[in-house]
């Protein structure tokens, strides 16, 4: 079973029984402490021992850092000390970090800060970069906790209540997996569903280019002009204007010649049955350059397009003229016929 490795880092020499009491407070916990002067660290030939802490940490699961009076060892590389950059590392590789600071070196902090631009001389640390990494890492650093502490009993008190929350957290992670897969699953679902809608809308738009209409389903010139004429029961495959005109023909309409107007067309049409004559105008542009049907006009604008009109019944579209019978003069070409016992008599 995998073991939790926690690595330890501080001073030396002023804090070396607090490591001891921290570490042992690891082990009780079934954790595995690293430090390196307890042999935790493995060392290489071709690394300094320096380098070597640095690579052990990578290797760690959590660090924990301590921060007292001392400066400590210089590090090979700038000005930090070898505990200041084993934590600039664990920052840098995003580890779960746990920070403590000596309480009288955090209030001697807050006057830094507030003198840092004078000649500050520190009480209780040995070196003034103390003060000024320990600014550095407030300001910088916002995810990890950093806290105070007099003696081992804050430290180890503080650990037990972030160790506990991390195991809660974990926990609660643990119930919802079985949640998650469920909305994976689902998203899944639904990622399917969309892809064949998807799928089926592309196959519909290609089989519209295909007849450019349906016979279930006629484009919105057409919807509309059988809505005005009163025959929906059915929907007729018209694409063009000579397909129109035939339709139109079908159902009584005629073209009438007389002057067109505004680039309408007159159709006309006379039901003796009800005494009613009616009137279709369609403007050319309706149709496209080869004379499809435009789809593309706004059913909003269709009424400019196509001007529909009923009147009471008269004669003014037909070629005769059926006038009362007394206004005909009588011809003498006209035969009268006397029925009269068989005899036919002619007059003139």
């Amino acid at each position: 079973m995998a073991t939790p490795r926690v690595f330890i880092s501080s001073t030396y020499y002023d804090l070396r029984h607090v490591r001891e009491d921290i570490g042992n407070f690891i082990k009780s916990l079934g954790y595995d402490p690293v430090m390196h002067d307890k042999g935790g660290v493995t060392y290489a030939q071709t690394e300094t021992l320096e380098s070597s802490c640095y690579s052990e940490l990578q290797n760690c699961d959590i660090v924990v850092c301590i921060i007292g009076n001392k400066y400590g060892t210089k590090s090979q590389d700038g000005d930090l000390s070898i505990t200041m950059n084993e934590l600039m590392s664990a920052i840098k590789a995003r580890k779960k970090i746990y920070i403590y600071v000596l309480k009288e070196v955090d209030i001697e902090n807050r006057t830094y800060l507030k003198n840092k631009d004078k000649d500050f001389d520190p009480a209780s640390v040995d070196n003034i970069k103390i003060h000024q990494f320990i600014a550095e890492i407030k300001d910088n650093i916002k995810n990890h906790p950093i806290e105070t502490f007099e003696n081992i009993s804050d430290i180890t008190d503080n650990l037990k209540k972030q160790f506990a929350g991390l195991f809660q957290r974990l926990l609660s992670n643990d119930a919802s997996v079985t949640e998650t897969k469920t909305a994976y699953d689902l998203q899944s679902s639904a990622d399917t569903i969309q892809n064949s809608i998807k799928i089926f809308n592309e196959e519909m738009e290609k089989f519209w280019v295909k007849f450019d209409s349906t016979f279930f389903a006629p484009n919105n010139v057409i919807r509309y002009l059988q809505k005005l004429l009163g025959y929906t029961d059915f929907f007729p495959f018209i694409s063009n204007k000579k397909a129109l005109i035939e339709y139109l023909n079908s159902i009584g309409f005629y073209e009438i010649n007389e002057e067109k107007e505004d680039d309408y067309t007159t159709y006309v049409k006379s039901d003796y049955i009800i005494e009613k004559d009616f009137e279709l105008k369609l403007t050319n542009r309706l149709f496209d350059n080869e004379d499809k049907i435009n789809k593309k006009i706004p059913s909003a604008e269709l009424s400019k397009y196509i001007i529909y009109k009923e009147y009471d019944f008269s004669d003014e579209y037909l070629d005769l003229d059926f006038d009362d019978e007394d206004e005909y003069e009588e011809d003498d070409d006209v035969v009268d016929v006397d029925l009269d016992e068989s005899n036919f008599s002619k007059h003139k």
